[in-house]
């Protein structure tokens, strides 16, 4: 994975971590991947994994605390657009994933066979986006990278 920020333009989104954002920021990522030019497939794509990547924040990051929604907590959605490719951040400062989370499973066979079913979501990102990765420090929170690559018409 690169380092971060790759040359160009940061937007940079931040919100609370509620559910009544996700339109916006998926509004957000959808013109953004239009812009690059993206095909409407490719762009739905990069809107799902960043929904999905935004919802996980949302439900698992800052738990069922009362201060959930302080002015600490925060969803953060950084897009950086470049002539061939989308490269996005999703940050919190929530309680982190354990390590088990970070690795993802394989195939769909190995997330089934699990006795407590996890990960399902870093699946899907890692099925739809070219390129993720994750850290997440104990007590740190959580980034989550990602990055489409812009494809000819036709390419593969």
């Amino acid at each position: 994975m690169e380092a971060w920020p790759p040359d160009g333009t940061v937007l940079d989104l931040r919100c609370p971590p509620q559910t009544d954002v996700l339109h916006l920021i998926r509004g957000v990522v959808v013109t953004v991947s239009r812009e690059i030019g993206f095909a409407p497939d490719d762009t739905s794509l990069i809107e799902l994994s960043v929904d999905e990547a935004c919802t996980n924040v949302i439900r698992h990051a800052y738990g069922e605390t009362p201060d959930a929604l302080s002015a600490s907590a925060f969803l953060r959605v950084q897009l950086c657009p470049a002539a061939d490719r989308l490269a996005i951040r999703v940050i919190d400062r929530g309680a982190g994933l354990p390590r088990a989370s970070l690795k993802g499973v394989g195939s769909i066979e190995e997330y089934a066979s699990q006795p407590e079913p996890r990960g399902l979501g870093l699946f899907i990102i890692g099925q739809f986006m070219d390129e993720v990765a994750c850290e997440s420090p104990p007590g740190s929170g959580t980034v989550l990278f990602m990055v489409k690559y812009l494809r000819p018409p036709g390419g593969q």
